[in-house]
């Protein structure tokens, strides 16, 4: 059924703000995504209460709703997503960089199930594998509800793109106790376990990712925080947004930091060839030392994910990488021996560009599921002047979070 308002300044002419519908708008200082509904209340039951609950949860998302707030009719309400222009929500959406974009529609009878769609094509991967491991079906979207058109309120972001979910009306329904998706539910506050298992879902692939957006070249960049021991097992997956030119791209895995100058690294380095060779490496009174170099025979993508992988115990170093989502080699790729750090120092990801580097400036890192082995890590950073980022507090449970971006 066609729309009955071509667009928000018509919906505006006919209609009464806060009587008809509402309009809400956060956006938190240095928030780089946003979480919407542009059909939330009674247009499309559920979607703006998961929207607002995955926004508002400790995340610094920015949020947006329209929300229908008629006792019947609110369907005359909706505006496609292609035609969505409330100045609000433009201008909420044009300042981020990634955008959630929640919606409801019928479904199946009894069948909860996520349509997802959009774009940012690495974000809805990343979505729907989160989804998929906390339970919840998932399944892409047909082309009319794909989300894939340009002028979608969910790719007007910085990035030009954006994720649309689409959730059925029994997935939105499971989102209140006994199935009862009406207004004076929605507007108690009561909701099941599975609607905050389904925030927490999204939440988790959000909470992956951090950026360290480069600047300059042959400056290093770290993010660190304090390690459990001496003796650690660190895991991260990275990426860079382009492939090197001129020089090369290093990224790496960083155990025993006492400063700039005293480490262990794992390093991988992205060629101008587009290689990825893994070494491992000590810093001592300032001076770096090549300890083992081994050519790991994976490609270099811009936004190709590789993992890897650094233990340090007592005085044996290992390392091995991977590409990320690939089964992990059984054995190492390198193994040295050094006993010049011994003291439980830092641990993190350091970030440098050659000196030889010619990529137009910055040069983006992306950061992720970073971990000690046994015992799961995490960090937020903020921005450095120094180089140098460090967790809000010490405390396991802090996050390196996307939104919040190092640029340095």
């Amino acid at each position: 059924m066609a729309d009955l308002y071509a667009n928000y300044a018509a919906l505006a002419a006919a209609e009464t703000e806060g009587v008809d519908y509402s309009r809400t708008a956060v956006a938190p200082a240095g928030a780089t995504w946003a979480a919407i509904a542009i059909h939330g209340g009674g247009i499309e039951g559920g979607s703006g209460e998961i929207a607002r609950e995955v926004a508002q949860a400790g995340t610094r998302m920015a949020y947006y709703e329209f929300a229908g707030l008629k006792s019947s009719g609110n369907v005359d309400l909706h505006i496609t997503s292609t035609n969505f222009d409330e100045p609000q929500a433009l201008a909420l959406v044009g300042g981020v960089r990634r955008c959630l974009s929640f919606h409801g529609y019928t479904g199946t009878t009894g069948v909860p199930v996520t349509a997802i769609g959009g774009l940012d094509t690495g974000l809805v991967a990343r979505i729907t594998a989160s989804l998929t491991a906390a339970g919840f079906t998932v399944t892409d979207a047909p082309s009319e509800i794909a989300g894939t058109n340009p002028n979608n309120i969910c790719n007007k972001t910085t990035s030009a793109a954006g994720v649309q979910l689409e959730l059925s009306r029994a997935q939105r329904d499971a989102f209140f106790p006994g199935g009862q998706n009406t207004a004076a539910v929605r507007n108690s506050g009561a909701r099941t376990a599975e609607f905050y298992r389904y925030a927490a879902a999204i939440r988790a692939a959000y909470t992956g990712r951090g950026l360290v957006a480069v600047n300059a070249i042959n400056a290093s960049r770290y993010c660190l925080l304090p390690a459990p021991a001496a003796n650690v097992d660190l895991f991260a997956t990275v990426a860079t947004d382009v492939l090197a030119a001129g020089g090369g791209h290093f990224v790496a895995l960083v155990a025993r930091y006492t400063d700039g100058n005293n480490m262990y690294l794992a390093r991988l380095e992205f060629t101008t060839a587009q290689a990825v060779i893994l070494t491992l490496r000590k810093r001592v009174g300032g001076t770096e030392t090549l300890l083992l170099q081994h050519t790991t025979g994976l490609t270099h993508t811009a936004g190709g994910r590789v993992a890897v992988r650094l233990q340090a115990v007592g005085s044996a170093l290992k390392a091995k990488a991977w590409t990320a989502g690939s089964a992990e080699p059984a054995g190492w790729q390198v193994e040295a021996t050094d006993t010049d750090l011994t003291a439980a120092g830092e641990i993190g990801m350091r970030t440098i560009l050659s000196s030889a580097n010619s990529n137009s400036l910055p040069v983006t890192a992306s950061w992720g599921e970073f971990t000690t082995l046994g015992s799961p890590q995490s960090m937020a950073v903020t921005r450095s002047v120094n180089g140098i980022v460090k967790p809000h507090s010490a405390s396991a449970d802090v996050r390196l979070a996307e939104p919040i971006i190092v640029a340095l």
